[in-house]
């Protein structure tokens, strides 16, 4: 095992031992409310698709897959992974070579869970036949072999994940990769029930779906709720201080803002039903860091917005404090660099914000570059979702500050439902659009690397520089890490020369909750664990 993957697991697991007996101790001491009142409850704003962990891209829907399966690897104080299905693994010096080794443990169903378990749901997903998986084929491609089957160039079979035995699992590596414990530890890498999927394909919309989480379904009813309760064939159950967690669907915010309040429910706001930010500033109470990012795709391949001066100046000549200060009630920080402060690698100060005298000299010099006037500029097309005022309010401010600050008086605003939105930007039939983006590992390069290749699904800009493909891919090959930063320094850099993407602003997660609740794991990548949760009687 390398040294930096070695003291993250072992400061992890003595941490998390000494507060587990904590909280075990805590609780015999104090809690003695009725059964009932160890019930969490929640709301989501949107029905639940399916609890195959394979559609855990689906926000709803993660949520869900995260109370009621696990992974070689669970996520834990500052997201440092934690082992879980895995008692031990082993790294290679070079860190291209894993070997799991998995501990004693059942499917909710009294299974043995497998190490062919895991290799039947990782190639499972790895098969470019398994449409899901299409949406973030990235999060595999450390695996050796595994781009090339994901596009279709070898059999899954070629597939470097092999199950020696049932209870060891052999992972090999196209290059070193110090953020693959976190990799294992989402949803897309939680194992599968072969016996019972080989049997019924469509296993994930089983009301009495076999899992291996701390929860199992209790109770599913599509549109309305869904219910877990503990399940006492998980390994560690001991640690699981909920009754269950119920989940009511509800789509308005201002009715679950009333169920709240009226005691209903025990959460409010991120990372679950948002509320306006005109709400948010005086009813949610707590705020954390994240990693949520606003900002505009820029169409490169799109005339006139192909010229690097031009999308220069339109990002230059934001004025991002006032959005931030106006909109989204200073609940945030403006964006001067790509990277939001869980990722950031230096001070985070890659250009100036609301620098207008650089900004217009840009736009001047650009209108020479194409050979236009201000007035013979082609229309320029401002994308966003319909029915989201935060949106528009965002846009119509954007709109009035280039009017102001550049001239540019013929920016249209377009709005679409969601997927109509990201469907077009995804085709490249736009020329801005305005999106919120949030990875799920803390890694920079996951970030960075979505702007790599101009044919890949994340790379909406469809921009592409061979010197930011450089600093990658050695990034990736280096197992020094103050190398590792200094290249992801470097195509931070590029890619904001460049400006494929105006950053807006980094927001924070706001909510409000029970004051009895406690001992949740929030994460800034917007991931959320009851595992451990519990409510203090005393309080």
């Amino acid at each position: 095992m390398s040294s930096r993957n070695h003291r993250k697991i072992f400061v992890y697991s003595l941490v998390s031992a000494t507060l587990c007996l904590l909280i075990v101790i805590f609780k015999f001491n104090s809690n003695k409310g009725s059964e009932g009142s160890f019930v969490l409850k929640i709301a989501l704003p949107n029905d639940i698709r399916s609890l195959d962990p394979a559609y855990s891209f689906e926000k709803n829907s993660s949520h869900v897959i995260n109370m009621v399966f696990e992974g070689l690897m669970r996520r834990g104080i500052d997201d440092i992974p934690q082992l879980a299905i895995a008692e031990a693994v082993d790294i290679s010096r070079d860190q291209v070579h894993y070997i799991f080794h998995l501990r004693d443990c059942n499917w909710s169903d009294g299974v043995p869970i497998t190490a062919y378990d895991f290799e039947f749901s990782w190639k499972r997903s790895m098969d470019p036949n398994s449409k899901p998986i299409t949406e973030v084929p990235y999060y595999f491609y450390p695996i050796k072999n595994a781009k090339h089957c994901l596009t279709g160039k070898v059999s899954v079979d070629e597939v470097y994940v092999h199950a020696v035995d049932a209870k060891t699992l052999v992972v090999e590596l196209e290059y070193p990769s110090p953020y693959f414990l976190d990799i294992v530890s989402l949803p897309y890498f939680y194992p599968n029930p072969k016996h019972v999927i080989e049997n019924d394909p469509n296993w994930g919309n089983n009301e009495k779906i076999v899992c291996n989480g701390p929860f199992k379904i209790k109770h599913w009813k599509r549109g309305n709720s869904i219910e877990v309760e503990k399940n006492p064939n998980y390994w560690d159950k001991n640690n699981v201080y909920l009754n269950g967690i119920h989940a009511s669907i509800i789509e308005n915010s201002n009715t679950a803002l009333l169920m709240y309040e009226k005691g209903e429910l025990d959460w409010i706001g991120d990372p679950f039903v948002r509320l306006s930010y005109d709400i948010s500033s005086k009813v949610l109470d707590m705020e954390r860091e994240s990693a949520q990012t606003y900002w505009f795709f820029v169409n490169t391949e799109k005339h006139p917005l192909s010229n690097k001066k031009l999308r220069n100046a339109l990002s230059y000549s934001i004025d991002r404090q006032l959005i931030v200060n106006s909109i989204f009630h200073s609940s945030g920080e403006p964006a001067t660099s790509l990277l939001s402060p869980p990722l950031r690698l230096g001070t985070g100060n890659l250009f100036k914000d609301n620098n207008v005298a650089v900004a217009q000299k840009l736009f001047q010099e650009a209108l020479e570059e194409l050979g236009l006037s201000t007035e013979e500029l082609p229309e320029i097309e401002l994308r966003s979702v319909a029915g989201l005022e935060l949106h528009r309010r965002v846009v119509q401010s954007i709109q009035d500050q280039w009017r102001t600050v550049l001239g540019i008086k013929n920016v249209v605003f377009k709005e679409a439902e969601w997927t109509v939105h990201y469907d077009s930007i995804s085709k490249g039939d736009y020329d801005i659009g305005f999106m919120g983006w949030c990875i799920s590992i803390p890694d920079c390069l996951f970030l960075l690397d979505a702007f790599k290749d101009k044919n890949e699904s994340p790379n909406k800009p469809k921009w592409e520089n061979p010197k930011y493909k450089k600093c990658l891919d050695q990034a990736n090959l280096t197992v020094c890490e103050i190398e590792r930063v200094r290249l992801l320094c470097e195509a931070e850099n590029i890619l904001i020369n460049e400006m494929p993407v105006i950053p807006l602003c980094f927001i924070k997660q706001r909510f409000a909750k029970n004051p009895r609740l406690k001992g949740e794991q929030l994460s800034p990548f917007h991931f959320i664990d009851f595992k451990s949760a519990y409510f203090d009687d005393e309080d």
